[in-house]
């Protein structure tokens, strides 16, 4: 009976047991789909807000967009912005446009900077409601530039299709850029200044007992983004058009007439719009020579290589005016070197040659300024320890080597964008 009595209470003892566990499992079972429940419906309220938040930053930065459109689209047809973009070099001014695209679409504020003539950089801040007092907000700059150097070298006062080295030497490239197609060497001792940018393809290379001062941005290969490269304007020697220099000279002279010519005047004054010279031009010996126009050699052109001259002996100089209206500098069909029995060098125009262009060691107390540009296919300039000043003027490079047609504006250098 007693056995009975145990077996029956010890069942009921197990059912009561097997309750609480189902129990305190439905529990846990429940717990858990509530924390499920809870996380999938943070994860899809985040998510939700992640979506929102990426909509919003969307609409902000199309926004942004939109504002570097209008102020291109002023650059473009708004002649006082047209006219400051690219006759000031410092020229900076700003808008904001609330609502363009309808109420409560957003805003844009829009600002450009002029780093060079014609170069500039844009800067557009987008910016919608996001609710409950927030706002989203992107940022986009971008650098804008018109070509204005309609002779095809930009605002390049120094321009080489190769390399530009420069050794012991100071030179300013001034109101302008410097530009190399390759690399740029700035070898030991030199100390170079540039009023816009320095601009290469390949590298700038830079020794660590050189300096140089660059008023805009250097672009270079090692230097991100390197600069885009420039065709080398071309020339026209004496190619059987009408437009060659040869057929539009003035005075044409053979080599060993010119020769005499330098010869038998120590001073001598060009007054000849063009006169062009069918070999090499060679001053030296104390040459003093005058050019009021343009002077185009066939071959080479060389100053100061000998000190003398037959019984003539110094230093040579040479000065080019520049006359309303017409082309002025020298041009060289090959080479054209200033070498060490170098004087006075005053160039109103261009300085081209279709190789080689060598600034070589002469001495001190003499003047090199040079208001227009240096173009060639390679640009050396050594141990010069006095200054080397070049202007750049693209009225002076237009008439020498033609015009080409005005680039639209062109979005080129970097497009980025901030939260």
């Amino acid at each position: 009976m007693k056995n009975k009595t145990y077996l029956k209470s010890n069942k009921i003892f197990l059912l009561k047991s097997e309750r609480g566990v189902a129990i305190l499992i439905t529990i846990l079972l429940m717990s858990l789909i509530l924390l499920l429940s809870l996380f999938f419906l943070s994860f899809s309220l985040t998510e939700k807000k992640i979506s929102q938040s990426q909509a919003l930053g969307a609409k902000a930065y199309y926004m942004a967009e939109a504002g570097i459109s209008e102020m291109i689209w002023r650059l473009k047809n708004d002649n006082s912005y047209k006219t400051n973009f690219e006759t000031d070099p410092a020229w900076t001014v700003g808008f904001t446009r609330t609502d363009p695209l309808g109420a409560g679409n957003g805003s844009y504020e829009v600002t450009i900077s002029n780093s060079s003539l014609a170069h500039g950089e844009i800067i557009s801040i987008g910016t919608v409601d996001a609710g409950n007092g927030k706002t989203s907000q992107r940022i986009v700059k971008t650098s804008v530039y018109r070509a204005m150097g309609q002779s095809g070298v930009e605002d390049s006062v120094g321009y080489a299709d190769g390399n530009i080295d420069i050794t012991a030497s100071i030179v300013n490239f001034m109101n302008g850029s410097a530009h190399s197609n390759n690399n740029f060497n700035l070898n030991g001792g030199s100390t170079i200044s540039v009023d816009s940018d320095l601009n290469v393809v390949g590298n700038f290379i830079k020794a660590f007992t050189s300096t140089a001062n660059v008023a805009g941005v250097i672009h270079a290969h090692n230097y991100p983004p390197e600069a885009e490269s420039i065709p080398m304007p071309a020339v026209d020697f004496d190619s059987s058009s009408a437009n060659s220099y040869e057929n539009r000279a003035t005075t044409v002279y053979t080599q060993a007439e010119f020769d005499n010519l330098l010869k038998n005047n120590q001073t001598l004054v060009l007054n000849d719009p063009i006169t062009y010279v069918d070999g090499d031009i060679n001053l030296r010996g104390n040459q003093n020579l005058t050019v009021n126009g343009i002077l185009v050699a066939g071959r080479d052109f060389t100053v100061g290589e000998q000190l003398c001259f037959g019984f003539r002996c110094g230093s040579s100089s040479i000065t080019v005016n520049h006359i309303e209206g017409q082309a002025s500098g020298i041009l060289a069909k090959r080479k054209l070197s200033f070498k060490s029995w170098t004087g006075n060098v005053d160039i109103d125009g261009i300085v081209y040659a279709t190789d080689q262009l060598d600034v070589l060691s002469f001495p001190l107390g003499y003047g090199f300024n040079v208001i227009g540009g240096l173009i060639s296919r390679k640009l050396t300039i050594t141990s010069i320890w006095r200054p080397i000043n070049i202007t750049f003027n693209n009225d002076y490079l237009v008439e020498a080597l033609g015009s080409t047609e005005f680039s639209p504006i062109i979005t080129v250098e970097h497009w980025e964008e901030e939260y």
